[in-house]
């Protein structure tokens, strides 16, 4: 089983209206990550260390894990996923590192 820092960013001026000239008014609103969020808790043990950015241990593959969440994403969103070094991690956040090599 690996760890995976996962992180993303919702863009909150996109819009999924399916229109290609925005020849009408669009009605922003902040955008819901729950679908997002709850993908990354079903992987497996999973710690949120930072504002929407999570740990997750889990035997799939970073590709694997960016497959799984990029159906909930929008044009201009950000998604990363890397897996994380036991051996060389620091983090000032209290308990992760502790959390990581648990």
């Amino acid at each position: 089983m690996e760890t995976y820092a996962i992180t993303f960013y919702l863009n909150e001026h996109s819009h999924s209206c399916g229109c290609e000239n925005h020849d009408h008014e669009h009605h922003h609103h902040h955008r819901d990550d729950y679908d997002i969020v709850s993908t990354i808790k079903s992987l497996g043990s999973w710690a949120n260390f930072m504002p929407d950015s999570y740990l997750v241990k889990t035997d799939i593959s970073a590709k694997d894990i960016s497959e799984k969440i990029k159906v909930f994403l929008e044009t201009g969103d950000l998604l990363f996923v890397t897996k994380v070094c036991k051996d060389d991690v620091a983090s000032l956040t209290p308990g992760v590192v502790e959390w990581i090599n648990s």
